[in-house]
């Protein structure tokens, strides 16, 4: 007996057929991905902004993608482990550090372009004369600097031999510099403005230093579990074309451009911190990576001269 189909399923399939043999059927892309049960963050971060658009621009080579939010309070080692085991999350957005690059997958374009390691800081608004006198690394050594347990900014400023003052979260350090306890608290543009607004009315001392920028390089990158390869390339490929295209300069200008405009920072004395974890794998050299104040592109540095202030 010979078997007829209707032309509507045999087109169907002819469709699926060229579909398999043109490699245009992907699989979904599962993301993973971890947050803090203490976030009290109700806008997309930045990052995971820059990770959405790096996912789009690979949706016609590498298919279709969702993402999956895990509420976590885990140490960074901790999630170390739940990274290299994948089956938890397998995606994080952290400032690199050397076990995170050794035992995971590393997309090697920061996602800000290297914009949290400038580095401004918060102080008693008592000694902003103070600051006037800082004119190099050896002048801020004499100073009692604030930072995390744990933080990847700790083994830079280790490295350059500061003097520091730990404790476990910014609030904490905050609190210490209101007291006196230390002396200048490095912080991203961004961490500046946002703590200094929200901690002004119960430490009315504090005050954000106008004289010094640190350049501290320190990316942040996307790190994919082992388990993951595929996703970790398609992330990649993504973030490379928004570097040639130019559109993730256009990005951070965008998301921080009020707080880059009002930090002044072609106006302040650059302090470069050297980070002697980073080697020609990080691309220091590579300026199409790296945020660049005095860069044209960036509007904020129109009649600047002289050295950029990148790595």
């Amino acid at each position: 007996m010979r078997l007829t189909f209707p032309p509507l399923l045999l087109r169907a399939a002819g469709l699926l057929l060229l579909c398999w043999l043109s490699g245009s059927v992907h699989a979904q892309d599962l993301l993973r991905i971890a947050y803090r049960e203490s976030s009290t963050e109700a806008a997309m971060p930045f990052s995971e902004t820059v990770l959405r658009e790096a996912l789009r621009r690979t949706e016609k080579s590498h298919g279709p993608w969702r993402i999956e939010y895990v509420r976590h309070s885990m140490a960074r080692a901790r999630m170390l482990e739940a990274m290299q085991d994948g089956h938890s999350i397998n995606l994080a957005i952290v400032a690199t550090q050397p076990d995170w690059e050794s035992k995971l997958l590393v997309v090697r374009i920061p996602v800000d372009m290297g914009l949290s390691g400038l580095r401004i800081g918060l102080i008693r608004q008592q000694d902003q004369p103070l600051m006037a006198r800082i004119l190099g690394l050896e002048d801020l050594r004499r100073l009692r600097l604030g930072v995390g347990m744990g933080w990847s900014s700790k083994l830079i400023l280790e490295a350059n031999e500061m003097r520091l003052e730990m404790a476990l979260n910014q609030d904490a350090l905050a609190r210490m510099l209101h007291a006196g306890r230390l002396d200048y608290f490095p912080r991203s543009i961004s961490e500046a403005f946002t703590e200094h607004a929200r901690l002004a009315a119960v430490l009315p001392d504090l005050a954000i230093d106008r004289e010094l920028l640190l350049d501290m390089p320190l990316p942040t990158y996307v790190f994919v579990s082992p388990k993951a390869p595929r996703l970790a390339e398609r992330i990649s490929a993504g973030m490379e074309t928004m570097v040639r295209d130019g559109s993730l300069l256009r990005m951070v200008i965008k998301a921080h451009g009020e707080q880059l405009a009002r930090a002044g920072l072609c106006s302040r004395r650059l302090i470069r911190m050297p980070n002697p974890l980073l080697d020609e794998r990080h691309g220091l050299t590579q300026r199409a990576l790296w945020f660049d104040p005095r860069d044209p592109r960036t509007g904020l540095c129109t009649t600047a001269s002289g050295t950029p202030a990148t790595r």
